[in-house]
């Protein structure tokens, strides 16, 4: 069926497993491995005119009104039957708001997938060349939302049958309609490269808690071009702490919506002193046998007739809506019961009522950071460095920023009765954010100390690595690139010229490192010099267990960066080709003085860039 959507507003209306490699991605994506696309065809122009002519006429219909009419689910004797908002009165309203950008935040198995599909496909049948573009943390989840949120009620659905054909593009990471109507499936955990350059008019972000936040802007971006009045920004995910994105979005930005129940027994609108009660679904209101009022303790029903959301925040960028397994019908009362009793309390939290829960773990301490700071050294001592530099090499690390939550920081170090030293930590912030002028400082300042090596952060900065190698040369200049699980911890890669890291166990070797204050690897400037930003920067860090890649994962909220920690590891992994440090990288056994009692050759052998 066409349709020209009808929005809210509008003429009198109411309101991982292990992530794939560069290479293995482009194998999957020409349907050599791991995919397995459909058989695709050369597109015959006639016959998808043929196809587009054979839909109805336009008629003006709601997106959820569309849903019901066009979508077909299994029902319990096995056969398909229309989708209907019976026991799922909330959703409703997401299908038909008006607002451009969208936040869900949902416990497990409440059908957040499939609303972000069918969302999608309404979408594109409803607007002709309408565009969307999905992108989940891991090519796992990609794939299995390709196939059951997307390809599953195209197979099943003779109205959404009529609007595809075998002469357009269709496969995993990408499916056309006859009316020019396009979706396209990416992944993004690391860098957010896979979605450069991708136009669409819809971003819809699965799994939101675990793509890296600084990742968001770029892959926002894509939307630049969008017409206005079908640009939406679509988020979703299911909580892990306060410091996660999600939160970020939620608690800043969000109208913080909520499903509001009304308790009968607490009074009502004609008889109750002071008015009806209505309950926040949360773990105040699991009772023994059902959900309660959490004031009176009498039973109430998720979808009492008189049930609605509420904004807890009046205006807000994002609309959202917190769904948690205690209003889904699906799920049975009795089985919320045991989850309350065996979860873990962060977990149930997490999983069940879709509720932050401050369950990450801060590596760093105050106390930690702040031992290895030693009171005598001062960041501006400047000459007595100096010439020191003639005598012994110096190292500098840098980490790219936007300038907006994320920044340029340098870190200037050297050996120092054998503890790595930093001697100087600058962040480029103001005027100082613009290129031109941070390459001319940093040039300034690895001229004044005769910086031996520079370790660079390859993900952020192609411009400014090619212009700094250029001038200095590719044996003083060396980039690092962060991979989810490379085949080594630190790998040198000849073809690509730039080192491949993997990001979880060398941070936590480094981590360790700061830890370790009995016997000191690290000495940074006095306190007072070095606490704010620099130290905050390391206190920002926190982890928490990614379920996806079966790791911990370490992550900043938004607006606390992490830059300090970064550009310190890129100098310290820059010295080591010329001072080897396998005690920080491969754990050994020590004795009592902290004292290796075994020997290593260098962790990388000879590395030689050309």
């Amino acid at each position: 069926m066409a349709a020209e959507l009808v929005r809210p507003g509008e003429e009198g209306e109411d309101e991982w497993e292990r992530p794939l490699s560069d290479e293995e991605l482009q194998a999957a994506e020409v349907g050599k491995v791991f995919w397995n696309p459909e058989e695709e065809y050369a597109e015959n122009p006639f016959v998808v005119q043929k196809a587009l002519h054979r839909l109805p006429a336009k008629a003006r219909v709601r997106p959820s009104k569309f849903a019901e009419y066009g979508f077909y689910y299994p029902s319990d004797d096995l056969s398909y039957k229309p989708f209907t908002f019976e026991g799922r009165r909330h959703m409703k309203r997401i299908y038909d708001t008006s607002a451009k950008r969208l936040l869900l935040i949902c416990g497990r198995q409440v059908e957040k997938s499939t609303l972000i599909g069918n969302i999608a496909l309404t979408y594109m049948c409803m607007v002709p060349g309408y565009r969307v573009l999905y992108v989940s943390p891991s090519a796992t989840q990609t794939k299995t939302f390709s196939a059951d949120r997307i390809r599953e009620p195209l197979e099943t659905s003779p109205v959404l049958k009529r609007f595809t054909t075998r002469m357009l593009s269709s496969n995993i990471l990408e499916k056309q309609f006859v009316n020019r109507s396009r979706i396209t499936l990416r992944y993004a955990y690391l860098n957010a490269d896979r979605t450069r350059g991708i136009p669409a008019w819809q971003l819809s972000l699965d799994e939101l808690q675990d793509i890296l936040a600084e990742n968001i802007p770029v892959i926002e971006q894509c939307l630049a071009h969008a017409p206005e009045r079908w640009k939406r920004f679509i988020y979703s995910g299911t909580p892990k702490s306060l410091d996660n994105t999600i939160e970020y979005y939620r608690d800043r930005f969000s109208t913080q919506g909520e499903w509001v129940v009304p308790c009968d027994g607490c009074g009502s609108n004609a008889k109750g002193a002071g008015g009806r009660y209505w309950n926040v679904l949360g773990e105040k209101n699991i009772g023994r046998k059902s959900l309660i009022c959490d004031r009176c303790g009498k039973e109430i029903t998720p979808m009492h007739p008189d049930a609605q959301w509420a904004r807890m925040v009046k205006e807000a960028a994002f609309e959202s809506f917190h769904i948690p397994q205690l209003m889904v019908p699906w799920k049975p009362y009795n089985e919320i019961l045991l989850d309350y009793e065996r979860y873990p309390r962060d977990k149930f939290y997490n999983e069940v009522l879709g509720i932050s829960f401050d369950g990450g773990l801060r590596p760093l301490t105050t106390g930690q950071v702040q031992a290895n700071c030693n009171p005598d050294l001062h960041m501006v001592d400047y000459e007595n460095y100096r010439q020191l530099s003639y005598s012994q090499p110096f190292f500098m690390g840098l980490d790219w920023g936007t300038g907006e939550n994320s920044y340029t920081v340098l870190t200037l170090a050297t050996y120092i009765n054998m503890r790595f030293r930093v001697i100087f930590a600058h962040r480029f912030t103001g005027q100082d954010t613009s290129p031109e002028i941070q390459l001319e400082k940093i040039m300034e300042i690895i001229n004044y100390f005769n910086v031996a090596v520079v370790g660079t952060d390859y993900g952020g900065g192609f411009d400014r690595n090619d212009w700094l190698i250029r001038r200095l040369g590719n044996r003083r200049v060396w980039k690092y690139q962060y991979i989810s699980r490379p085949k080594r911890k630190l790998e040198w890669d000849t073809k690509l010229g730039r080192f491949k890291v993997h990001r979880t166990e060398i941070m936590s070797d480094i981590l360790n490192a700061i830890k370790r204050t009995s016997n000191k690897v690290f000495e940074f400037p006095r306190w007072e010099d070095f606490k704010d930003p620099f130290a905050q920067d390391m206190l920002n860090i926190y982890s928490e267990y990614n379920e996806t890649l079966k790791l911990i994962q370490y992550q900043h909220s938004v607006d606390k960066p992490d830059d300090t920690f970064h550009s310190l590891l890129y100098c310290f992994l820059a010295s080591m080709l010329v001072k080897p440090r396998p005690d920080v990288i491969i754990p050994r056994k020590e004795d009592k003085r902290g004292f290796g009692l075994q020997t290593y050759g260098s962790p990388g052998g000879t590395l030689d860039q050309g």
